[in-house]
């Protein structure tokens, strides 16, 4: 991981800055309290947002400014990233608003947390450091305040094992060694709760044992019902069998009673039939002998197309008389203008179209032509008077020719009715006269039938009787099967609930058996995880722990050997990773140590713990960059030359250190200046 650059908006004492990462050792020099660890926090919280162990959201974003941004540009792989992340003030808190990831051109909107689980993935830290909010390794291996680092020097043993643990992510030994005796503690409740569950299980077994014991005796009793039962059923079938044959014959001679019944009421209809149908005949022949009578003179047809003729000569004349009609309306409204033209000339003595006089003369002969034309229009119109007159005569003739036909035609349909008539009734009578034959030779096989169902009959008049008593003797036989059937009840009743009693008793006596197996698994399972696993997992994590301390030790004593060349002043670490000081071969407290020395112990152990962590942990991406936050502190002018050999033998591409020591500038690759003028930080 190499840093590119810091975009700061509104954060702490900046208000729109940039700073731009050269690669190499970068100097971050300023006066204190000009804000150099303002952009060390930045960094970090670009990376993983608030973390309120370190710093608070009310930390970063400038006082009076509601919103801010913190945006973070780095590469890893030769692969460019640019996180973003906000910062919003509201009512009564400040809080960390959704910002994004820009990967290979494609910008991923998140809100903190998904940052957050974005970030680690690219930078290959564990994940599950990620669910419990903290970011150790990047503490440990990048960007580590050195008040903090001195921390770890101070803290008490078991609370310094626990930080490197996570830090080498080995500290879920101990959680798997917690976890095993929380384990145990559950086994052995689960026990005592198990014993407590399976202590009457013999009492159980015997229960169950009696209930079969009564099950067996039941069955005995309900053997000896059972024959009794077969013999009733049997002859109960035997009877029911006996009576649905006389229902049988119960149906039969109710179907016969029925059938005469039907007979008899037919045999009544046919001979009311019969003397209705003579009466009809009677009224059929007298009316046959009238319109026989009136059938006696002859009605000649009339010819259709005779009639046909005269309507069409009609027509004909009426569209004359129709014709004429309108001429002589003509004739009339040609009188009426030649008498108005007539009137008018006698008055006018100027043409009213061109004004001009009218002469005497010319008026003269202008009326002498209307009144020829009104002439010759009266002789055409009397013509057609005539004409008129002969019309309508002709047209009456042909009308009463009409009604004649008319008339002569309906007395020939209505003699034609009469014949038709007339042969219906012939019809009609002729069918009665051969149904009254049928009904004689119905009568007849009628009464033959009657004879025949009245025998049938007579065979079967007591078989109601024979009913009723083989249905009282069924009833009988049915009421004792039903005895004996309530007591069998009674008895299978019993057995059901003694069998639900066994079948709830054998459910409990093999759960209480399963729980005994579990007790027996849970007691082997105890003494595997008390004498077996926990060991194995202690020896686990004193190998890696020794591997990690030789390492660590090696290289804590290589650092410092850097930093204080003084052979009376010796360090190096215990089993527990506490550093032990020594000066002229006795052990002292880091307590009495000056202040450069403590620094010198404290970067020793920073910079040994970078190097085993990115050892050991090989996944992680962020080998290629350190942070340094004031690596100096108390340092003599010969301990800052030495700094110089550090940043040589750490071999990083980029090594960013914050520090107000002007001697440093001497040898580092580049150096960003930081000034701060009226609470405003700027960059040069």
């Amino acid at each position: 991981m190499l840093l590119k650059s810091l975009k700061l908006s509104n954060i702490r004492s900046y208000l729109n800055e940039t700073i731009n990462f050269p690669e190499g050792s970068v100097l971050l020099e300023g006066d204190i309290g000009s804000g150099k660890s303002t952009i060390l926090l930045a960094i970090e919280y670009a990376l993983f947002g608030i973390k309120t162990a370190h710093y608070n959201a009310f930390s970063l974003l400038r006082h009076g400014k509601k919103e801010g941004y913190v945006e973070l540009k780095f590469s890893i792989e030769n692969k460019d990233y640019t996180i973003h992340r906000n910062l919003k003030r509201g009512k009564n808190d400040i809080k960390q608003e959704a910002g994004y990831i820009i990967k290979d051109d494609v910008k991923k909107d998140g809100t903190s947390t998904e940052l957050k689980s974005m970030i680690f993935e690219i930078l290959g830290y564990p994940r599950e450091l990620l669910t419990k909010g903290k970011d150790v390794i990047y503490r440990f291996t990048v960007y580590t305040p050195q008040e903090e680092m001195k921390q770890i020097l101070f803290e008490e043993k078991d609370i310094r094992l626990d930080t490197l643990r996570k830090v080498f992510g080995i500290d879920k030994y101990k959680r798997i060694r917690e976890n095993a005796a929380l384990f145990i503690r559950n086994i052995k409740e689960k026990n005592k709760e198990n014993e407590g569950k399976i202590s009457d299980l013999l009492e159980k077994k015997e229960k169950k044992r009696k209930s079969e014991q009564e099950i067996m005796e039941i069955e005995i009793r309900t053997n000896e019902i059972l024959p009794k039962l077969d013999d009733l059923e049997r002859k109960g079938k035997k009877k029911e069998e006996e009576l649905k044959e006389n229902e049988e014959d119960i149906k039969k001679i109710n179907q016969l009673n029925i059938e005469f019944n039907k007979n008899n009421s037919e045999l009544k209809n046919k001979v009311r039939l019969k003397v209705y149908n003579e009466k009809k005949i009677d009224e059929f022949k007298k009316e046959i002998k009238d319109i026989e009578e009136g059938l006696k003179k002859k009605i000649e047809d009339v010819d259709p197309e005779s009639i046909k003729k005269n309507e069409a000569d009609i027509k004909e004349n009426e569209e004359v008389i129709k014709e004429i009609h309108f001429r002589v309306s003509e004739f009339k409204v040609n009188e009426n203008q030649s008498d108005n033209l007539i009137e008018n000339l006698k008055k006018i003595s100027k043409c009213p179209v061109c004004r001009q006089d009218v002469s005497e003369g010319h008026k003269e002969n202008i009326i002498y032509v209307e009144r020829k034309k009104k002439k010759e229009n009266e002789i055409k119109k009397m013509d057609l008077l005539k004409l008129e007159r002969e019309t309508e005569e002709e047209l009456k003739k042909l009308k009463d020719c009409l009604n004649r036909l008319n008339k002569q035609e309906h007395e020939s349909e209505i003699y034609r009715l009469k014949t038709s008539n007339l042969n219906r009734l012939k019809k009609n009578k002729d069918e009665l006269e051969k149904e009254n034959e049928n009904i004689k030779e119905d009568v007849s096989e009628i009464n033959k039938k009657q004879i025949i169902l009245n025998k049938e009959i007579e065979k079967l008049k007591d078989i109601e009787t024979i009913y009723n008593r083989n249905k009282e003797e069924l009833n009988i036989i049915k009421q004792r099967e039903k005895d004996f059937e309530i007591k069998k009840a009674e008895l299978d009743k019993e057995a059901e609930n003694i069998n639900k009693i066994i079948s709830m008793l054998a459910e409990e006596i093999t759960y209480k058996l399963k729980i005994r197996d579990n007790l027996d698994y849970l007691k082997q399972l105890q003494n595997w995880l008390e004498n077996y696993f926990i060991k194995l997992t202690n020896i686990m994590e004193r190998n890696i722990m020794l591997s990690i301390y030789r390492q660590f030790n090696e290289l804590f004593q290589d650092w410092f050997n850097i930093l204080i060349e003084e052979e009376s002043l010796q360090v190096r670490l215990d089993d527990e990773f506490t550093p032990i000081i020594e000066q002229n071969g006795y052990e002292t407290s880091i307590e009495n140590l000056s202040g450069g020395e403590k620094t010198s112990v404290a970067l020793s152990y920073r910079l040994a713990l970078n190097k085993v962590v990115n050892d050991f942990i090989g996944h992680i991406k962020t080998k290629d960059l350190i942070i340094l936050d004031e690596p100096t502190d108390g340092f003599s002018t010969e301990q800052l030359d030495k700094v110089r050999d550090v940043i040589d033998q750490l071999n990083m591409k980029q090594v960013i250190i914050v520090s107000h020591e002007n001697k440093i500038e001497s040898f580092v690759d580049n150096v960003i200046r930081i000034s701060k003028d009226e609470h405003i930080s700027r960059v040069y």
